[in-house]
């Protein structure tokens, strides 16, 4: 990698001095929900891992400015009475003493608040339908707002300003990008009014935005910085959309007004993948791909074309975000050439709040890596949504100070019995915290089912190799002792003679009890994964992936048994290997891809429809047969799908079979992972890894 030189330069927007080029964006962290609007010790913690980390500015997400309203979601922090000033004065001091400024960002949500917990109809600058938003949500109709009403949210606009600026915040970012209220009045697609709020000029449709900067100056000083975010390209509004002259004309009007630099990003309708740009790959890549977009490195920086544009109109800085810690020499280039002057991070961060520290001490191997498995964004569709999760960082959303492990009161020698994701988290934690660990691997490979997944996945947007890597590395650097191929049994135990057993060596697979399940036909997963291991001793999961797009054991006509998330992603692994799928569970509808999250839910069953993929819920088994898989479908008619090979994806069970042997023979002994769970995924898992490890 070439050295991160520009990256780490400081950057000053009207006083306010990063010490490098990286931020932290203000996406929301679900840290403050059930606090009565009151900052929380645990939100502090992650805003002070965020600071102490090392990033060169932290924007907080946004508080309430009109509770329940303004908000997408009842329930989260407020900022719309002198009440929560204290909390918020706290919460700016925790991240200011770790040499980081902070900014508050302001937002209504317009559009996105969800009337289902509130009760309260959105607002928008002109009445809307009710437009289909992909893949997360799905935006309810939109009142139109009165005059008297626009001045009102400015107003909330500016008292939340000068709240946060006596809280000792360093500026404001007022939002009026994505689809927020703001947006809603600089956009042609959602603006039809004809006032001095209407679409019928430039600056009536900037009118709400310039009147809050306005307001923000005079009442918190002129010198007080404010950025100001919006869609510098609206996409999939037809003519409607805003245009890069317009957002350049928009960028005049708002740095006349007092703007201070400009956060810029591209907004398409009825796509959430906007926000997060490389799913615009999956399940393959769009065809033709968003406009406007540089597309160069998969969805990395690819908000950059529009942010060089408002660039060429502006002498002040402009930021923008994208997938940036995918590839980090494409933002160094980007700042080089002078396309952007502020790179913004938000998985990356929730992924390893320590990463621009580790950038700065050339650690780059040692960064915790995003995988875009988007476990982070689940959670949104429960009333009061739990904070946000990760599925490598266990630290994430919990009550403990992030990357920080109580020292040890005695010594103890540890045995990991499993290479995958619990006991690999196990192993590092243990071994961070200053413990004697080795770690037994039953497989000839670490990783254990990670390889599998990583195969069927390929590399992009998700890439479970890179987790692989990563816990390889730690292991190494932190001295465990890793036995590959060999399994831990009670003569192991007693060579050994541990002080602690953790057990993570994952389910028992499942034994079919339909008829004909020895039939020829049948592809046996056990077989499978002994494949793969002789496989991963010559080659890697990403380039074996590959290579089964030449070849692979599986005819062409393929029978998936089981919808949950690895039926469903074991079917779109063979429909791109050219296999005519029909995948059938005994389950509802909703129960498809059960452990995807929802967007990738959505965008899947969408694709598998679009490649000719049958897709047949609440099926009851019969038999198989040398034709195929016989079913009941759920009318009661009973019928054969033909196939080649039938794959049957069945549930793993309880694995007790190390923990009842080793009973009396370590003084302490843990389950983790699938061995105890065989429903959990690799986020439970590795919080599970990290729990125990803690502890021990």
């Amino acid at each position: 990698m070439k050295k991160l030189k520009k990256l780490l330069e400081p950057l000053d927007i009207a006083g306010i001095k990063f010490k490098n080029r990286m931020f932290k964006a203000a996406s929301g962290s679900r840290m403050f929900f059930e606090n009565d609007g009151f900052v929380n010790e645990r939100g502090k913690r992650w805003y002070e891992a965020l600071a102490k980390g090392g990033v060169g500015c932290v924007i907080v997400e946004s508080p309430a400015i009109d509770e329940p309203l303004s908000l997408k979601k009842p329930g989260d922090f407020r900022l719309d009475d002198d009440k929560y000033i204290p909390g918020m004065k706290d919460l700016v001091d925790t991240i200011h003493k770790h040499d980081c400024p902070a900014i508050l960002q302001l937002y209504h949500a317009g559009p996105w608040h969800q009337r289902e917990e509130s009760g309260l109809t959105p607002v928008s600058a002109s009445p809307h339908g009710e437009p289909e938003f992909k893949g997360h949500e799905t935006l309810a109709p939109c009142e139109e707002l009165t005059i008297e009403k626009i001045k009102e949210i400015e107003e909330q606009f500016i008292s939340a300003a000068v709240r946060g600026k006596e809280a000792g915040f360093d500026g404001v970012e007022v939002n009026a990008g994505g689809n927020h209220l703001l947006s809603t009045f600089m956009s042609r697609y959602w603006n039809y009014r004809h006032d001095e709020y209407g679409c019928d000029t430039m600056e009536n449709r900037a009118r709400i935005v310039v009147n809050i900067i306005e307001g923000i100056k005079e009442r918190c000083g002129q010198d007080y910085p404010v950025p100001v975010l919006f869609n510098g390209l609206e996409l999939a509004m037809g003519e409607l959309g805003q245009t890069i002259e317009e957002s350049q004309d928009f960028t005049k009007i708002f740095e006349e007004a007092g703007a201070d630099a400009f956060h810029i990003r591209v907004f398409e309708l009825d796509n959430c993948a906007c926000y997060w740009p490389e799913f615009n790959y999956y399940p393959q890549a769009r065809n033709p791909m968003p406009e406007g977009m540089d597309w160069s490195h998969k969805g990395a920086g690819s908000f950059t074309p529009a942010a060089y544009a408002i660039k060429q109109v502006t002498s002040k800085p402009v930021l923008t975000v994208g997938r940036w810690d995918y590839s980090l020499e494409f933002a160094e280039e980007s700042l080089e050439k002078g396309h952007v002057d502020g790179i913004g991070l938000v998985r990356g961060l929730q992924a390893d709040t320590e990463l621009p520290n580790k950038i700065v001490e050339g650690r780059i191997d040692d960064i915790v890596p995003c995988t875009s498995c988007m476990t982070c964004i689940e959670g949104h569709q429960f009333p009061i949504p739990p904070p946000i999760k990760c599925r490598i960082n266990a630290f994430l959303g919990t009550e403990l100070d992030y990357w920080s492990y109580p020292p040890i009161e005695k010594k103890k020698k540890v045995l990991v019995a499993g290479g995958g994701s619990a006991g690999l988290e196990a192993a590092r934690v243990a071994a961070i915290r200053g413990h004697d660990v080795t770690l037994y691997s039953q497989d000839s490979y670490l990783g254990g089912l990670m390889n599998m997944a990583a195969v069927i996945k390929g590399n992009y947007p998700e890439d479970m190799e890179k987790i692989i890597d990563y816990y390889k590395i730690q292991l190494k650097k932190l001295g465990v002792k890793i036995k590959k191929g060999k399994e831990v049994t009670q003569k192991v135990i007693e060579k050994l003679k541990p002080d602690v057993l953790i057990i993570a060596t994952g389910g028992h697979a499942t034994d079919s009890v339909l008829p004909g399940s020895d039939n020829k036909k049948v592809v046996d997963a056990n077989v499978l994964r002994s494949q793969l291991g002789l496989a991963l001793k010559v080659s890697s999961p990403s380039k074996l992936s590959k290579a089964t797009k030449l070849w692979m054991p599986i005819g062409k006509k393929v029978v998936v048994m089981g919808g949950d998330i690895k039926g469903a992603q074991l079917a779109e692994f063979l429909v791109k290997r050219g296999k005519q799928v029909t995948i059938v569970w005994e389950g509802d509808l909703m129960a498809f891809g059960d452990g995807m999250n929802l967007m990738n839910v959505y965008l899947l069953g969408l694709w598998l429809t679009e490649k000719g993929a049958v897709m047949i819920p609440e099926v009851k088994y019969e038999e198989i047969n040398d034709e195929g898989l016989v079913i009941t479908t759920p009318d009661g008619n009973r019928q054969t799908l033909e196939a080649d090979s039938i794959v049957p994806v069945l549930p793993l069970k309880k694995n007790d079979d190390l923990y009842d042997a080793a009973q009396g023979m370590v003084p302490e002994i843990y389950k983790i992972g699938a061995c105890k769970d065989p429903n959990e995924l690799i986020v439970h898992a590795v919080a599970e890894g990290a729990e125990v490890a803690y502890e021990i």
